[in-house]
């Protein structure tokens, strides 16, 4: 037994044996007569006889007599177009017409009409413009005519040629050599528009006097395609109607552990690259375009096999892959200049759980919070991004769109109401066979740190309406995708307000105390009350005292992020309030109940908002003990369900998640944090930098 080198056994596994290519070409040949045929037929439904010149003539003009007659509305129409494009037209008619234009111009008292024309004119006594149109009715003349000794032409695409010698003139003129000035020269001569024109004319002159030969000749081109040798180059372009170079092309590239960093569809049981993903092998050759068919890769066919059977095939792979395939007929575009888009996350995304993204391989993970860097957004179901951090990484990673992920996250809202409704009991059911609803423990309302409920709005005069409008107007269902964000610098004349977000009896009012302690660096904001100033009171200091009447307008003017009614009279916080302090050049320090955020987010303080969470119902339960704090079982599974339902509704709103395990160990971190902060640019919300 002889065996071959390894050198041999490499270069066998990536050669491609001809008679393929031959068969590759023979497939695509049929599919696009099959495509044209199809394509005719249905033309020619839509433009049936009825739409025919000839036949709506003869329906207009019937036959004067006799019942036998020849139909010539089955007779092809004369396209009026070429009729008019490639009639003789006699020069000196030309210039007979316009001169007449002219005068008549002139006797009407257009004379601005009567110069433009006798400029056509005198453009028209131009020797080279009057040789042309020479040339041009003599050639339209033979071939009318018919005329013996008109050759068919030796080329039938002059203007590709001339494009290939100025590629091969230009590779010259970079290489320095002693040729490179006579190169450069002819490449200037060869550019010019004379000669342009001069191989334009050609092309449509070829046409003309041979149109089915012109229709075979197509470019030939070279680089990465396979070009066949001697005698089969011959045969196989008199077998084909098309040079098969247009459609097969071999290309080469390396490919490591790593995704190829390309994404495939099925047409029928054509295989078609789908997308480039930017930093991948695919992207960095060069050789892979969006819409070009994969038909073989190392010897193994592609045509047939689906999405998954190729990804496998193509993972399975590395080194170097031999792949042929047949490049997309529509002109390359131009890669769009779409800026860097950056996001936060507000949901979570596992591609492993995806069962509509293109290449599991591809997609990349993140959490709620994430920032991502989108880079391509072409796609308009699949962006490419890095995440923060691993911009480092060559190759981008898959994400679903904006749009994508509203769309389907609607389908699942619309999906889960119909479930519901399908459901529900009918109206006319009784309490026998219908579903109780679990009855709720009324818990306690929230209240301020100044002991007033929030959101208590049982005014009398007809304002509570509004008012509780309003706040349910912050309680609608919103389909979470992506917030654009920008970074944020630092400014000492402006300290972001710390926000502590948790569920009552976590230590909240522990951490802010101690933040308090710090009278130079922290402070609260003075409340706003409708009720009566009592003699110890300051205004200002220990309360800001409005009417009624004043506070409630306040309210429908969102200028509180809190509010609540307490003993007949209004507490609440309002944003001027918390503005004061940031304009004293201190923190401002909040403890505020979820729904004020949005409020807080809208306005120009840039709040950084802090979730105070409880660790594990067992962790819960040993720090109470440690504490030698009272509690009751039914209070701790309260305080963890509150913030599981807190993070799941608000928690896209969240900048930072504390545990508190241990108050000493939680209140560090928390300060580490805003240290951070005055140090550190952040990512923040993009609408956020206009007004800075």
């Amino acid at each position: 037994m002889v065996s071959s080198s390894p050198r041999a056994q490499a270069r066998s596994q990536h050669d491609v044996d001809p008679e393929r290519i031959k068969a590759y070409s023979e497939q695509l040949r049929q599919r696009k007569e099959a495509e044209e045929r199809i394509a005719a037929q249905n033309e020619f439904l839509r433009t049936s006889l009825r739409g025919s010149h000839k036949l709506q003539a003869l329906e207009s003009n019937p036959p004067s007599s006799g019942t036998a007659f020849v139909n010539d509305a089955y007779e092809d129409d004369t396209s009026e177009e070429s009729a008019q494009l490639y009639a003789v037209i006699d020069y000196q008619e030309v210039c007979a017409a316009l001169t007449r234009v002219q005068k008549a111009l002139g006797a009407s008292g257009e004379a601005a009409l009567a110069a433009r024309v006798a400029g056509a004119a005198g453009a028209l006594l131009c020797p080279a413009l009057r040789t042309a149109l020479a040339t041009r009715s003599a050639v339209l003349t033979a071939l009318r005519h018919k005329r013996p000794g008109l050759a068919p032409p030796h080329t039938h695409r002059a203007t590709d040629r001339l494009k290939d010698c100025m590629d091969v003139l230009g590779a010259h003129t970079s290489t320095g050599g002693e040729t490179s000035g006579l190169a450069a020269e002819l490449l200037s001569i060869l550019g010019g528009l004379e000669l342009e024109s001069l191989i334009q004319a050609h092309d449509q002159a070829a046409a003309l006097l041979d149109p089915a030969c012109f229709s075979r000749g197509k470019r030939h081109k070279t680089g990465n395609n396979y070009n066949h040798k001697g005698e089969d180059d011959k045969a196989l372009t008199a077998h084909s109607p098309d040079d098969p170079s247009e459609h097969i092309k071999i290309i080469k590239i390396e490919k490591t552990n790593e995704p190829l960093g390309a994404t495939v569809r099925n047409e029928g049981e054509a295989v078609i690259i789908g997308r480039i993903v930017r930093g991948g092998a695919a992207e960095k050759s060069g050789l892979l375009h969006e819409g070009d068919e994969l038909l073989e890769v190392n010897g193994v066919a592609m045509r047939g096999k689906s999405v998954h059977e190729v990804c496998q095939v193509l993972g399975a792979l590395s080194g170097t892959l031999c792949v042929v395939l047949a490049p997309r007929r529509a002109a390359p575009r131009a890669p769009p200049t779409h800026r860097v888009l950056h996001v936060r996350a507000h949901f979570d995304y596992d591609p492993e759980d995806d069962v509509y993204i293109p290449c599991r391989e591809l997609g990349i993970s993140f959490q709620k919070g994430d920032v991502l860097h989108v880079i391509s957004r072409e796609d308009p179901n699949w962006w490419q991004a890095f995440r923060e951090g691993e911009e480092d990484q060559t190759l981008a990673g898959l994400i679903p769109s904006q749009a994508f992920q509203h769309q389907r996250e609607s389908m699942k809202l619309t999906l889960a109401g119909e479930v519901a409704a399908r459901d529900k009991p009918r109206k006319g059911g009784t309490l026998l066979c219908a579903k109780k609803p679990p009855r709720k423990k009324k818990g306690k309302k929230a209240t301020s740190e100044a002991g007033y409920p929030l959101y208590s709005t049982s005014g009398a005069d007809g304002e509570s309406s509004v008012i509780a409008t309003i706040i349910l107007e912050y309680e609608q269902e919103e389909i979470l995708t992506y917030e654009e964000v920008g970074l944020y610098y630092p400014r000492a004349s402006h300290k972001r307000p710390i926000v502590l977000i948790g569920p009552p009896n976590i230590g909240r009012h522990e951490l802010r105390q101690r933040l308090m302690e710090d009278s130079s660096r922290f402070a609260a904001a003075v409340p706003h009350t409708s009720r009566p100033r009592k003699d110890h009171e300051v205004p200002g200091q220990d309360y800001h005292f409005i009417s009624r009447t004043q506070f409630e307008a306040d309210i429908l003017n969102r200028k509180f992020v809190e509010h609540g009614e307490y003993e007949k009279a209004y507490y609440g916080t309002s944003l001027e309030a918390i503005r004061e302090v940031v304009n004293s050049g201190k923190i401002c320090v909040l403890n505020l109940h979820p729904q004020s955020l949005k409020i807080l987010r809208n306005s120009d303080l840039k709040p950084y908002t802090v979730f105070v969470a409880p660790p594990s119902l067992e962790k819960l339960r040993q720090k109470k003990i440690r504490n030698a704090e009272a509690f009751k079982e039914e209070e701790l599974k309260e305080i963890i369900a509150t913030a599981r339902d807190m993070e799941l509704r608000w928690g896209h709103l969240f900048d930072m998640i504390i545990i508190n395990n241990d108050t000493q160990r939680a209140y560090q971190q928390l300060l580490n944090e805003i240290n951070s902060l005055e140090r550190e640019p952040q990512w923040v919300p993009a609408h956020w930098l206009k007004h800075t």
